[in-house]
């Protein structure tokens, strides 16, 4: 089976994919509305804290209904037991900091995006050929940042590289980033930062994310 399309192509024109957790749901939903207004329509909620399920699950539950065209899926998925869990609770793709063939393997077999984290080139290939739709460089500054994706598709080409770590809301660090021929960048506090949420500054998420759309539509 081939994982959905539409979200792939969606990252693609996104170029950009927001990652961020918190600890209740009202909270979780003033984010994704603030993004939303910033122009995202998908965005990644990490597995890291307590808890973490229940508040993914109501998300994706009113998201459903009030933000019908936003794609959400779940982060830091270590193993296949999570992958499952919040697949049931509504992700429609999957990320994860590391590579595991059983969390790919369920990916394929139930039709969703998969993304695992990986840190050598023979990790890359071999997502590759476990059927990951993009394939995650974490921690992709301490792993070498743009020079490194430069060497890694030099040649490797055809992999869809996400950086994650070290990716900022800059413009020349973004377009270091592109230039070097990633598919998209994982952003995670960047945009989303702790201290925003627990001011209720939800106008600076959708101020950064609007920001970001208008320098990444360019690319």
């Amino acid at each position: 089976m081939h994982s959905d399309p539409t979200i792939i192509d969606l990252l693609a024109r996104q170029k950009f994919l927001p990652l961020f957790n918190c600890g209740d749901a009202a909270t979780g939903m003033q984010v994704l509305e603030a993004l939303h207004a910033g122009g995202v329509r998908i965005v990644e909620f990490t597995n890291r804290s307590a808890g973490a399920l229940d508040v993914f699950r109501a998300l994706a539950e009113q998201a459903a209904g009030r933000l019908p065209d936003m794609m959400l899926g779940a982060g830091t998925i270590i193993d296949r037991p999570q992958a499952e869990a919040f697949h049931a609770a509504g992700a429609r793709f999957i990320v994860a900091p590391n590579l595991d063939a059983d969390v790919g393997r369920y990916c394929v077999e139930q039709a969703i995006p998969w993304c695992p984290g990986t840190g050598t080139v023979t990790e890359m290939i071999q997502a590759h050929r476990l059927g990951a739709s993009v394939i995650k460089v974490f921690p992709a500054d301490a792993l070498g940042g743009p020079a490194f994706i430069k060497g890694v598709r030099g040649p490797c080409s055809w992999l869809k590289l996400m950086p994650s770590g070290g990716v900022t809301l800059d413009q020349a660090n973004l377009e270091a980033w592109f230039a070097a021929g990633v598919f998209c960048v994982g952003m995670g506090s960047h945009l989303v930062d702790a201290e925003t949420l627990k001011a209720g500054r939800f106008a600076d998420l959708t101020d950064r994310a609007r920001r970001l759309v208008a320098i990444l539509a360019v690319r």
